[in-house]
């Protein structure tokens, strides 16, 4: 058993403080560029634009669902009561954004670069994130059943008191997943990596159950 102190995952806040944001575009076009911005335009057809960058942004209550966002940047940005289910992001960077209360059912992110990123409250089943990167990225709270890391680089990653059952982590590279107080049952991960995720005693079988361990209690 590790007597190592428990690393607490805190990802850093977006910078907006002090920034006044104007409305902007209905449209996102190709390598468009956005900063100060106050994004919340009733797109009625989903938006395919590659290599977009917000800066320093707020989306909010805006429908993105089953756009193609390939390579897009966002930095100091806030995500709110958005809907991104079925949206394509792959190899997108996600530098200090928070996302809250957003849906992201089938959300595709593979490749991606997450860091200090924060969900909380969001609704994600069937999220894709395999091959990305993740460093300080927080859940909380949040619905993330099927949720598949598979090949994801992990160098710090919490899910917290979130239901993600069926998760997979094979042929993740893990450094530290924090795993407790969520539902994990039917975990896909490999034996190696497990000195490397924290649960709570009360999840062990779960673990156990990954490993084709049989429990009995006498």
């Amino acid at each position: 058993m590790s007597t190592q102190p428990i690393k607490h995952i805190t990802p850093e806040p977006p910078d907006l403080d002090a920034v006044e944001l104007s409305d902007t575009p209905s449209t996102l076009d190709d390598n468009t560029a956005i900063e100060h911005a106050r994004l919340n335009a009733p797109f009625t057809q989903p938006i395919h634009a590659r290599s977009i960058a917000i800066d320093q942004s707020k989306l909010t209550n805006t429908a993105l669902m089953s756009s193609t966002l390939p390579s897009s940047r966002w930095t100091d940005c806030e995500i709110q009561a958005a809907d991104l289910s079925s949206a394509t992001w792959i190899d997108a960077r996600l530098v200090r954004v928070t996302i809250t209360n957003t849906k992201l059912t089938g959300f595709d992110a593979r490749g991606a670069d997450l860091r200090d990123v924060h969900f909380k409250e969001c609704k994600a089943p069937d999220m894709l994130l395999t091959e990305t990167k993740l460093t300080r990225v927080r859940f909380d709270h949040c619905q993330l059943t099927n949720l598949d890391l598979s090949g994801a680089t992990i160098h710090s990653l919490a899910i917290n008191d979130c239901d993600a059952r069926m998760l997979r982590l094979v042929d993740a590279k893990i450094d530290h997943l924090d795993l407790r107080d969520s539902l994990i049952e039917s975990i896909a991960v490999s034996p190696s990596k497990l000195k490397h995720i924290t649960i709570t005693p009360s999840q062990a079988p779960a673990l156990a159950q990954a490993l084709g361990v049989r429990v009995v209690d006498e």
